[in-house]
């Protein structure tokens, strides 16, 4: 499932290094707030963060000057023919959704868990996702990323469980939805409905747009109980 590597990047910076000096700061941050930091902290890392490196953009692509191809909860998606990828910016404001929360937490994701999240789909599923920039809009911060583009049809229900089942990947529950956690890599996807898995050409399955959140402390030890609770669902 190997594909193209990136070739540009907010500031001349690969996602990859983006993410490990925001998890750097979140971590320096997290030992002023008992060990944890929270939506609202995370933003004011992210944005300290950007502005430093100057990743807000001045030029975004001029694919996204006409109207979207599509939507969805946390995106609007434009086809560039010219790069066979997919320019993906998110809501203003709005970074998607966590797998697992903490207790009295908001199960929204903050920028820094949105590019993290790619950032391991990268190194999970041998995507080549990159970081655009921020984009400042009247009505909030819109994170823009560029996707390359996979050819084929969406997986069954049945392709998708055995696809992450047998890679050593264990089925849950996570509120009302089927998540996978990789025991290995300390790791929860969700959101793994039909559209957001592609079946290619050569029979493997290639994941587009999955929550994909690392794990640690008391979600970790969440996760881990209830992947024991169900020992029947990945067969």
């Amino acid at each position: 499932m190997s594909r193209n590597e990136p070739n540009d990047t907010a500031a001349g910076i690969p996602l990859e290094a983006h993410v490990a000096e925001l998890r750097r700061r979140r971590e320096a941050a997290a030992r002023l707030y008992d060990g944890s930091t929270y939506f609202r902290e995370e933003c004011e890392i992210f944005k300290q963060y950007t502005r430093e490196k100057n990743c807000y953009l001045e030029h975004p692509p001029e694919v996204i000057n006409r109207a979207p191809d599509d939507e969805g909860n946390e995106h609007q998606v434009w086809f560039d023919e010219t790069t066979a990828s997919f320019v993906k910016a998110t809501w203003p404001d709005f970074f998607g959704l966590l797998v697992m929360q903490r207790p009295h937490e908001d199960d929204q994701a903050s920028p820094i868990d949105y590019l993290e999240r790619w950032q391991l789909h990268n190194e999970l599923f041998g995507d080549a996702i990159m970081f655009l920039g921020v984009l400042e809009t009247a009505d909030g911060m819109r994170l823009l990323i560029r996707q390359p583009a996979i050819a084929g049809e969406p997986a069954t229900v049945e392709q998708i469980k055995d696809f992450f089942t047998q890679n050593g990947w264990s089925c849950f529950t996570a509120g009302s939805e089927i998540a996978f956690f990789d025991p290995i890599h300390l790791v929860a996807i969700s959101d793994t409905h039909r559209g957001n898995l592609i079946l290619m050409e050569d029979g493997l399955l290639a994941p587009i747009d999955l929550r994909v959140q690392p794990l640690h402390g008391v979600l970790l030890e969440q996760v881990q109980m209830l992947c024991q609770k169900a020992p029947n669902t990945s067969s």
